[in-house]
């Protein structure tokens, strides 16, 4: 039984992952890429995950230093 139901599994994964692989593949482009370069120079959206970051840490630290202040 626990062979057969075993069986049935690596199959069923096998099955999924190719299912998987296959639709994973892009097609070509249908348009021409679009324009090239951005003004300003850093065309890196940084914002949102840095605040995010940013907000994180504050919040860790400010647990760090109660759970410290408690321990006292």
């Amino acid at each position: 039984m626990t062979n057969t139901v075993l069986k049935f599994f690596l199959t069923a994964f096998f099955i999924i992952g190719l299912t998987l692989a296959i639709t994973a593949q892009t097609g070509p482009p249908i348009q021409g890429p679009g324009p090239g370069g951005c003004f300003p120079p850093p065309c890196i959206p940084v914002d949102g995950g840095l605040s995010l970051l940013i907000a994180a840490g504050i919040g860790l630290a400010g647990k760090k230093a109660y759970d410290f202040h408690k321990e006292q």
